[in-house]
């Protein structure tokens, strides 16, 4: 009796794929975008000389603080990811890790390396760290040295490109441009022995010059200052982040862990020029 019905249901399938009334099961679309937050950190440090005007501490953590923010993820359950795993999600569509979250520190300031390396990896996460390639081990006390990047490197932590001399990129030539580009990755690449496929732009700025140079000299994935928590995936070298200052309570973290446009992180950044740039050509 099984075998009857299974026939008849072959058959079936068969008459109905002849007659064109089986259509085939619709093609899954295509996401345009996914909502991640992507944090930004320069200093993570107590004021101090050089970093104790209102201007400066935009760009400054308490360690108090930050360490806060880090129990603060943990306790809702955040994980952090990696520019590789967003890469990815960019690239297939595939879902990032529920609740993911991207911790980002820009300069490699020596005390990324002190402070805050050993809190991540106390906890299991892990950071991306944009270094300046020209500044590491040149100057003790300030910058990270090339034992310290490799040892993250070593401990699961995410070094990429922030170019060599920390130039706004819209501001130097081409020939500057492409060198800026080109030189860091190729030194990350020569001191880590893997690809480096990510930038960050320096102050977050960039025009339609710096995406088309960034993606010839070998970048996937690149970073700036426009705030918001939506990354499109058709802008793999555009992606948003949301700068955490030392003014920010943990309730405020929190704010802008969810707020999608940004609008608290607008408030704490000076604006990139992209906009600037990018209406000026408009009109």
């Amino acid at each position: 009796m099984i075998g009857i019905v299974a026939s008849i249901t072959v058959c079936v399938h068969a008459v109905a794929a002849l007659l064109g009334t089986e259509r085939p099961a619709p093609a899954k679309a295509r996401i345009e975008s996914i909502v991640l937050p992507v944090m930004m950190y320069h200093h993570v440090r107590e004021p101090g000389p050089g970093l104790a005007d209102a201007a400066s501490l935009r760009y400054a953590v308490s360690p108090v603080e930050f360490e806060k923010q880090l129990e603060y993820l943990q306790a809702q359950g955040y994980t952090t990811i990696d520019t590789h795993t967003l890469d990815h999600a960019i690239r297939t569509g595939d879902p990032l890790p529920p609740k993911s979250v991207m911790l980002t520190f820009d300069d490699g300031w020596e005390t990324q390396f002190t402070i805050v390396y050993p809190l991540l990896k106390a906890r299991g996460m892990v950071g991306v760290f944009f270094v300046h390639t020209g500044a590491i081990g040149d100057r003790p006390g300030a910058a990270m040295s090339w034992d310290d990047v490799c040892r993250m490197e070593d401990d699961g932590m995410d070094i990429e490109s922030h170019t060599v001399t920390h130039p706004s990129l819209p501001q130097v030539g081409p020939d500057a441009l492409a060198r800026e580009l080109a030189d860091s990755r190729s030194t990350l690449e020569a001191r880590l022995g893997r690809p480096i496929t990510a930038l960050a732009y320096p102050f977050g700025d960039f025009t339609d010059r710096e995406v088309e140079a960034a993606r010839v000299a070998g970048y996937r994935i690149a970073f700036s200052t426009e705030v918001g928590l939506v990354q499109r995936l058709d802008e793999p070298l555009e992606v948003h982040r949301t700068i955490i200052t030392f003014a920010d309570t943990t309730d405020d973290f929190a704010i802008k862990l969810t707020e999608r446009d940004g609008g608290r992180a607008l408030l704490d950044y000076r604006p990139s020029i992209t906009r600037e740039t990018r209406a000026a050509s408009v009109q």
